[in-house]
């Protein structure tokens, strides 16, 4: 019997999404480089606006800048593209979490997909206003929605538990001390 469950039917807007927390949880380095390269090129660009490199420069410092995550959307597209060109279904999955791991059946067949996954087998998690992410690998993840979960705190407190990861948000600062208090508030009271 599951602890936790929920149902997913991807979209193309599910893989953008899935794609850009795949991008910021493994290529921190290269996002870093980009945002030092882009605030150097604009500073640059800026000191030599008169000339017609500067303002060279401060293009490429904002294109740097906006174009973020345009490999994860150029990946993302590709593969809804694929789907789309060979008349198929995006696909539509069950998640279970169990004690042992994580089992994973197709929908609306209810099939299980393959092996389970091990918590300990989890590289990374992730969140953001709408979704859970799991990662078992740099190469592909899991979405969970929020709105399949009718205790998203508990669902976390599992996640982080299970796999001794910590679950890694793009949630603003604000909501990250409001769930650090929150959380600060049920632990038992230490002398």
């Amino acid at each position: 019997m599951p602890i936790f469950q929920a149902d997913i039917c991807h979209n193309e807007k599910t893989f953008e999404k899935l794609a850009h927390m795949q991008y910021d949880l493994f290529c921190k380095g290269n996002r870093t480089s980009r945002t030092m390269l882009s605030i150097g090129a604009i500073i640059l660009g800026i000191l030599n606006a008169e000339s017609w490199w500067g303002m060279l420069a401060i293009g490429y410092g904002f294109y740097l800048n906006s174009s973020t995550y345009a490999s994860a959307n150029h990946t993302a597209h590709k593969l809804a593209k694929k789907i789309r060109e060979t008349g198929m279904d995006f696909p539509c999955s069950r998640y279970e979490f169990t004690e042992q791991g994580l089992r994973i059946l197709s929908l609306p067949d209810e099939k299980v997909t393959g092996k389970m996954v091990k918590y300990q087998e989890f590289l990374k998690l992730g969140e953001d206003g709408d979704y859970f992410y799991l990662f078992p690998n740099p190469h592909g993840g899991y979405m969970i929605a929020k709105s399949e979960l009718a205790d998203k705190d508990a669902f976390r407190s599992f996640l982080e538990q299970k796999t001794g990861k910590t679950v890694e948000s793009r949630m603003p600062p604000v909501v990250k001390l409001l769930r650090k208090m929150k959380k600060r508030d049920r632990e038992p009271h230490h002398l």
